[in-house]
């Protein structure tokens, strides 16, 4: 809660600062654009490795480059919508004598932003995205010694584990934006354009729900069974990275 309202301060006075240089623009334009991203995550799941390291397992690296995508919109107002999800990169199977093993944190953001329109100077956009994140992170463990014999397997002896927990919480960030190119059709005052930005932010996890164990993977078979002393699946992390979009843009003038 405390980052939230020191992010939320810092938005305001920006914006009370920005917005009163940009009052005599004349100019409105909306855009649309697509976007990939790559860069650097610190996401420790700190209890989980915990737990693996004192049954000795070998742990998740914290530290991971990232690949990701996503799609924004700003309208008119400034106000806008984004929608974006990353893949972490680093090594996420292991093994040891009895079991191979490997975890997988899928989330998506989605939320609102704010441009100031060609504050500071006539290229740069810096703007905050706050977002909110859903998805699962799933450990999965599959018995090197699988049980082969029927009887066994009927009695329920399972020689797999598909462990997971959903995820939802904040995902914050301050942007700042360079436009690398543009063209606009002066008949329709419709163009094109790219950008290259840069994301700095926080994913902070607000709810994980309990552990359960996927049975089946069909709708019509699935009871995912609750797991008990369990811990936390936290996915909050650190996050740098650059985007680079092309997109659309509409011009209209006062």
């Amino acid at each position: 809660m405390r980052i939230v309202l020191l992010i939320c301060s810092i938005v305001l006075i920006f914006q009370s600062h920005l917005f009163a240089q940009d009052t005599n623009s004349q100019e409105k334009i909306h855009f649309t654009d697509f976007y990939i991203s790559a860069g650097y995550r610190n996401q420790p799941y700190k209890e989980l490795n915990n737990y693996l390291s004192g049954q000795g397992y070998q742990t998740f690296e914290k530290q991971t480059a990232t690949l990701g995508g996503g799609i924004s919109y700003v309208a008119m107002s400034r106000l806008g919508l984004f929608a974006e999800a990353d893949f972490n990169l680093n090594k996420k199977r292991f093994s040891n004598d009895y079991v191979n093993y490997r975890y997988l944190p899928i989330h998506v953001t989605a939320g609102i932003q704010y441009h100031w329109k060609n504050s500071l100077t006539k290229d740069w956009r810096f703007y905050p995205k706050v977002g909110l994140y859903y998805g699962t992170t799933s450990l999965d463990l599959i018995a090197k010694d699988l049980n082969n014999d029927f009887n066994e397997n009927l009695m329920g002896n399972m020689n797999t584990s598909f462990l997971y927990q959903r995820n939802l919480g904040l995902n914050l960030s301050l942007n700042a934006d360079k436009l690398l190119g543009a063209f606009l059709k002066p008949t329709t005052q419709v163009g094109v354009y790219s950008r290259m930005g840069l994301q700095v932010g926080y994913m902070l996890n607000l709810y994980s729900s309990v552990t359960k164990l996927r049975r089946n993977f069909s709708p019509d078979l699935r009871k995912d069974l609750i797991i008990s002393n369990a811990p936390a699946f936290d996915p909050s992390a650190f996050y740098v990275k650059l985007n680079f979009a092309i997109g659309k843009f509409e011009k209209s003038s006062e």
